[in-house]
């Protein structure tokens, strides 16, 4: 399997905070089955800034790190990025990470308050130049649990989004988890990722999720959700579920 969305990298952000959490979660993704990690640390939220050279590099110090402590797990660089007035000429100056080679995909993240007023027309930028952005957690979002037809109006715009692995299991909050399965249920999620801070925080619980999938869902709808994680690495289209 496949994690799109994870905070490996130490020292950058709120997620690992030691060369030892990064080898401590590397070994906990192999646990979960995952075998390849994206790093996407945040990169303009509040004072976490984490260019696209600076990223580049410290993922190769990840690969060291893990090579070095025999963790077979694979990792390749990106960024959650914080949606702000200088977004879009930043993307299309190409300063800014893809979650694949290829720059089809980017993981979005927007404000945990407001929606911001340039928010529409950013992303309809991002899908005329076909780039498709990837929501981040809209489930644990103040705009999308506060106005349940927003996430649907970007995703008819052609936005696809991302569901936290936590919150399908209620580790966050009833709110969260239920805006989770509603999501789920409207057809508004493609794929799954755990993002991943530390191992007991805010874990990967991959597993947890699946097995939640499995028996409230299908195995067909679980496979969808894990197998866009591989389509979305290999710059692959992905469609809409078929219930």
């Amino acid at each position: 399997m496949i994690d799109i969305h994870t905070h490996l990298i130490p020292n950058v952000d709120d997620g690992a905070d030691s060369e030892e959490e990064t080898i401590c979660l590397a070994k906990a993704a192999i646990e979960e089955g995952i075998h390849h990690t994206i790093l996407t640390p945040h990169h303009n939220l509040n004072w976490f800034k984490n260019e696209k050279d600076k990223v580049i590099n410290l993922t190769k110090k990840v690969e060291e790190i893990l090579e070095e402590a025999n963790v077979p797990l694979n990792v390749s660089p990106s960024q959650e990025i914080r949606m702000n007035e200088e977004f879009i000429d930043e993307l299309l100056a190409g300063n800014y990470l893809p979650l694949d080679k290829e720059g089809k995909y980017y993981l979005v993240e927007f404000s945990w308050g407001d929606f911001p007023s340039f928010g529409k027309d950013y992303l309809q930028q991002m899908l005329d130049h076909d780039i498709i952005p990837i929501i981040a957690h809209p489930e644990r979002q103040k705009a999308f649990l506060e106005d349940a037809n927003l996430l649907k109006e970007l995703i008819d715009m052609g936005c696809l989004s991302q569901v936290t692995a936590t919150s399908i299991v209620g580790g966050y909050s009833e709110r969260v988890r239920q805006a989770a399965h509603d999501m789920m249920q409207a057809n508004l999620i493609h794929v799954i990722a755990s993002d991943a801070h530390n191992v007991t925080e805010r874990p990967f619980n991959f597993a947890s999720a699946l097995k939640v999938l499995e028996e409230e869902y299908s195995s067909d709808y679980k496979e969808y959700l894990v197998s866009n994680a591989e389509k979305i690495i290999h710059s692959q289209q992905i469609e809409t579920f078929k219930k």
